[in-house]
């Protein structure tokens, strides 16, 4: 065979190889086109007032769970505040998100194991301490924002939900209050103590499924936002059972990211730099 037509041969391999590789690029491309255009095809109405809910208090912009944190959050416009719910060794409900103090505050060791006298002598940034669960809804109350309370850790603290509740029926506020937990189990105890005041379910990582775990009358809840890009249509299932959805970020929290969930037609956004999406939402 002449050297010609070996490098006719091989030419033709190359060409048909190319021609391979470009279509499967097509057929990859034209998949998530066509699966994110169907969504934006039958996704329905958009909200017309997307929530501003600034997680955590905003961490970007304060130390996070502080009563600095909140006030920033509410002077920008912020609709809700989210907070951590915990319980001090003495009993008093504490805004903190982790289980030990390590991470927040100049101390170490269990919040649980703390009394709240040793708690409040604690620098949790900037000079300010950790607050009491009392002192947010007061100030959320006298401010008007709405109140997003997670109950953190309910299977170290018996009893807590029932506390969360009292709370916030002795602060008048609940009207302004949705409690929240990635524990349905608490979810279904603060309902027991009162089924006036709102719950939400959180999801996580891998959770596609919004009706799970079964809830009746729940009107909101709380995907994780890097899964609603892999599956929009929780949003679409959630409107179509007259629920709303409250968005949070894991690791992906962006201006891009933020514009994306706006656009699948999340109701709100729970975000750490709540500046910025206050920006985007145009207050």
């Amino acid at each position: 065979m002449s050297k010609q037509k070996n490098e006719t041969m091989d030419n033709s391999v190359a060409y048909k190889n190319r021609r391979r590789g470009c279509g499967c690029l097509l057929v990859l491309l034209i998949i998530p086109l066509l699966y994110y255009g169907l969504y934006f095809a039958f996704r329905g109405q958009q909200p017309e007032n997307p929530q501003l809910i600034a997680h955590r208090g905003g961490p970007v912009h304060q130390p996070e769970n502080t009563m600095a944190a909140f006030e920033h959050a509410i002077a920008i416009g912020s609709d809700w505040i989210e907070m951590d719910i915990q319980r001090s060794q003495d009993g008093v409900l504490v805004v903190v998100h982790d289980e030990m103090v390590d991470r927040t505050t100049n101390g170490t060791g269990n919040v649980s194991d703390s009394t709240w006298e040793q708690l409040q002598a604690l620098d949790a940034g900037n000079g300010e301490r950790i607050p009491t669960f009392a002192e947010v809804i007061a100030l959320a109350q006298e401010s008007d924002v709405g109140l997003l309370p997670e109950a953190k850790s309910p299977e170290l603290y018996p009893g807590i939900e029932a506390e969360i509740v009292q709370a916030i029926v002795d602060g008048g506020y609940a009207d302004g209050t949705v409690v929240q937990s990635f524990k349905p189990e608490a979810l279904f105890k603060v309902r027991e103590h009162n089924s006036d005041i709102p719950v939400c379910p959180l999801y996580g990582l891998w959770h596609f499924d919004l009706s799970d775990p079964p809830m009746d009358d729940v009107e909101l809840l709380c995907p994780m936002a890097e899964m609603i890009v892999l599956n929009p249509w929780m949003i679409k299932q959630a409107h179509d059972a007259d629920r709303e959805v409250f968005v949070w970020f894991g690791v992906l929290e962006s201006a891009l990211m933020m514009r994306i969930m706006l656009a699948l037609g999340a109701d709100g956004l729970m975000v750490d730099d709540p500046d910025m999406l206050a920006d985007i939402l145009g207050r």
